[in-house]
């Protein structure tokens, strides 16, 4: 409100007008504000809320840009007085008995922070209670579908936020108004009990069939797409080409790949986990939840367009030159630990312990998708309910692709697995690119 401090009392010297200041913590000064939206025709979530003549201005940026233009305007039309709406003599309903409203909203969403204000003064006005819940959280997901079941809310409507629930009647975002409110206890005050016949467990069910294919098949795609990163095959090869060259015998080897991929999978799944948790505590703040997913949105997008060129060098035949991939010094030093590491502690434990090295020193360049895509998980409803299972997902597509290439390479040979992949290398790319600006454009929308 800084704005108020010093911008506008500048205005007041250089123009002749009266400011008067409306407190919306107020019931009465909200309801104002509501009735002068609705004569401007005009709506925002931004504070404060300026109406001078026939403009309306939200927010510091636009009251400082537009305000002195305007003000000017009106002084050479010799306006005496600005224009402003009466204000309506407050006729809200009575109520005797404690009405209780089940609020839903996403913290860090303006329109609810707006709100606010509102609830606040109803229940502090009329014997009202509302009740908020968070869509962050598992179970308040959960009771807003099956409530949504119950009361029949269309599919394209359910789990959008800030909603108002009461009885068998709702409200959805700007459909939140005092007036909308009273009217809708009114309609609905006979039927205000239905939240103890809804079913939960039919409602999780609900969530997961509307949102889980959609949203999976983006974890599978991606956990694929990471798991063909150069990054990770040409460690798997340089193993079993190690191997081999040693003279183990392909049993041995086949065994030693499975150990090392079952400990890459380990490593990578506990990331995932420990990664998830941490991301899924911090974005219960409003403004951490904005800059968490607003940041991994514009390093994703970033990441894309280093992708993209990644994959016109590709292309060339430039290999050496794309910025996606192992710096040389850690791939030397993984290939330094899978040798010693194989050299000691026996043939499983020596490849397990290997695998775990290089899950964590490759962690670097592969992680590049995994943790957007984490984060893509915590900001959609249905992969928030079952956070292991679609990491369970992810890193089992994720170390496919080193399974397959693991046989290949026994089978066949390492040298022309290698050349076979360097020549998909490209296409790898900028299906990578593709993702990232998904995941990107996703997460920034989400912010």
């Amino acid at each position: 409100m800084d704005i108020l401090l010093s911008d506008i009392p500048k205005l007041q010297a250089k123009y002749t007008f009266a400011l008067k200041k409306y407190d919306i913590d107020l019931l009465d000064n909200y309801r104002l504000l509501e009735n002068m939206e609705q004569v401007y025709g005009k709506t925002n979530e931004d504070l404060p809320v300026v109406f001078v003549g026939d403009s309306v201005f939200y927010g510091p940026e636009e009251i400082y840009e537009k305000m002195d233009g305007v003000l000017r305007n009106l002084t050479k039309r010799q306006q005496k007085e600005l224009e402003r709406p009466v204000r309506k003599k407050d006729t809200l309903p009575q109520i005797v008995e404690r009405i209780r409203l089940d609020y839903f909203f996403q913290p860090g969403c303006e329109e609810c922070s707006r709100l606010d204000a509102m609830f606040n003064n109803l229940e502090k006005r009329d014997s009202i209670v509302v009740l908020r819940r968070s869509i962050f959280d598992d179970t308040n997901r959960v009771l807003l579908e099956a409530l949504s079941e119950k009361i029949r809310i269309p599919e394209r409507q359910r789990l959008i936020v800030p909603v108002i629930i009461y009885g068998r009647g709702y409200l959805i975002k700007g459909e939140i108004t005092t007036d909308n409110i009273f009217g809708l206890i009114k309609e609905h005050r006979a039927d205000n009990n239905i939240i103890d016949s809804i079913n939960m467990e039919g409602a999780e069910n609900s969530i997961l069939r509307r949102f889980g294919q959609f949203s999976l098949l983006g974890i599978v795609f991606a956990g694929l797409l990471d798991g063909v990163n150069p990054c990770a095959f040409a460690t798997i090869i340089f193993f079993v080409s190690y191997l081999l060259f040693l003279g183990r015998r392909r049993r041995d080897v086949i065994f030693m790949a499975v150990s090392f991929i079952v400990a890459v999978f380990v490593a990578y799944f506990l990331i995932g986990i420990s990664a998830y948790n941490l991301l899924d505590y911090v974005v219960g703040y409003e403004v951490v939840a904005k800059i968490i997913f607003l940041c991994f949105g514009i390093v994703a997008v970033s990441l894309g367009v280093v992708s993209l060129r990644d994959f016109v060098y590709a292309r060339k035949g430039y290999y050496d030159k794309m910025i996606l991939q192992l710096p040389l010094g850690i791939k030397q030093r993984i290939h330094r630990d899978i040798k010693e590491r194989t050299a000691i502690g026996g043939i499983i434990l020596g490849s397990f312990a290997a695998g775990l090295i290089v899950s964590f020193l490759e962690f670097g360049c592969t992680g590049q998708i995994y943790l957007p895509t984490i984060t893509f998980m915590i900001s959609k409803v249905g992969l928030r309910l079952k956070p292991v299972l679609a990491l369970l997902i992810y890193n089992i597509m994720f170390v496919l692709p080193l399974v397959l290439i693991s046989l290949l390479a026994v089978i066949v040979s390492t040298d022309n697995v290698a050349k076979s992949l360097n020549k998909r290398i490209p296409i790898i790319k900028f299906l990578t690119a593709i993702l990232f600006f998904v995941l990107g454009i996703a997460l920034i929308l989400s912010a």
